[in-house]
């Protein structure tokens, strides 16, 4: 029973996670993007703000579970926007439905049996990295600005073929603030099966820039807050209508451009085990 001076939210400040959990609406549980078709990482990443959109509340991070635990949202739906303060990770939002669970906190406050509740939202944030993150020597990556003329383009959304214990698998990212985008490549590996071994590939890259009115809200509401919620699970309905399909050239770090050959996009030659600058520059609308 709470003490007549307690309240939901104050108990289970006090508890543990899982008590926190039962009482509170949503938690967020945020890990790393590694590929399209993979679980994500492990690792559950602490020290990031995440905030829902219109709501002065900012959650608690449980180590041990490693969510950000939300308990005094209001029910329906909510906007979550994420964003890692010391930069390793690109800035992401999502939606959610945040579930009616007053009859629980009127229950608890009374000292009442609990009622049956909806459990609360668990949505789930794969974050991809920025270049600000430090990768270990031998990390496979990509890595470059994305230009249209003279302009750097954020919020382009792109995706890159890759494999993964010998299937096919795609990594996909948005340019940051500044245009920039890193792709990192966990799963790439040496083919040994010939001899020389090859550890350099031919990968398909696509680029979507974002249509006028995502650009214009990017520009307006800053990078985050103009970014389209659920960015990398919209349907191919949803995408189209916030992002155009775009022809392109790389140029590489010494300043070598890989144009289009035949109307086709250059592929982009991965090699393992190195990080490798490719600039993207956008060719102009038909």
């Amino acid at each position: 029973m709470l003490a007549p001076a307690d309240t939901p939210l104050a108990w289970a400040a006090r508890h543990s996670p899982d008590r926190i959990t039962a009482v509170g609406v949503l938690a967020v549980r945020i890990r790393r993007h590694l590929t399209d078709n993979g679980a994500p990482g492990l690792a559950a990443i602490p020290d990031l703000r995440v905030r829902v959109a219109g709501h002065p509340e900012r959650p608690l991070w449980h180590a041990s579970t490693g969510l950000y635990g939300f308990l005094g949202l209001p029910p329906g739906d909510v906007r979550i926007e994420i964003e890692d303060p010391s930069g390793r990770h690109q800035p992401q939002a999502v939606t959610a439905t945040v579930p009616d669970r007053s009859a629980l906190k009127e229950a608890m406050e009374a000292a009442d049996a609990a009622p049956a509740v909806p459990p609360p939202a668990y949505p789930a944030v794969n974050l991809r990295p920025s270049l600000a993150m430090g990768l270990p020597p031998g990390t496979s990556a990509l890595w470059g600005v994305v230009r249209e003329g003279s302009r750097v383009v954020p919020g382009a959304l792109l995706s890159l073929t890759t494999v993964r214990d010998g299937a096919a698998d795609a990594v996909t990212t948005l340019s940051g603030r500044d245009g920039s985008y890193l792709f990192v490549l966990p799963f790439e590996r040496i083919d040994r099966s010939v001899n020389p071994p090859i550890r350099a590939f031919s990968r398909t890259l696509t680029v979507l820039s974002p249509r006028p009115a995502v650009a214009t809200a990017l520009a307006e509401q800053g990078f985050l807050a103009g970014q389209p919620a659920n960015v990398f699970g919209l349907t191919a309905a949803e995408r189209n209508a916030r992002f155009l399909p775009r022809g392109f050239e790389l140029r590489d770090a010494g300043g070598t451009l890989h144009p289009q050959v035949g109307g086709q996009n250059p592929p982009v030659s991965v090699s393992v085990g190195m990080n490798v600058r490719l600039d993207i520059e956008l060719l102009p609308l038909p």
